[in-house]
């Protein structure tokens, strides 16, 4: 088992396609991204940040969350109206035949 942790290697989603011209690129080992968030979320999680990179990592995290906050919120009311819309459904069905 080895004591060094292994090497970055980009993810699909911060892999800048060839013939585009990355946002922003990483100070600390030049690995390209396609959005500012993207490398300061980057800085934030893999390398030492500088007082200034863990303020612009703070605030991503925070859009982050709140991102996902509203993908959730969003997720509960597509849930509730197909529960309510099949219950609705389900009770014309039904009740038709009666």
């Amino acid at each position: 088992m080895s004591d060094s942790a292994p090497a970055f290697r980009p993810a699909r989603d911060t892999a800048v396609p060839d013939g585009e011209t990355p946002a922003a690129t990483c100070p600390h080992c030049e690995c390209p991204f396609r959005s500012e968030h993207a490398r300061d979320l980057h800085v934030g999680e893999h390398h030492d940040p500088s007082e200034a990179e863990r303020a612009r990592y703070e605030a991503a995290l925070e859009r982050e969350r709140d991102d996902l906050w509203l993908f959730h919120a969003k997720a509960v009311i597509v849930l509730g109206v197909t529960y309510a819309a099949t219950v609705i459904l389900y009770m014309a069905v039904l009740g038709s035949f009666f």
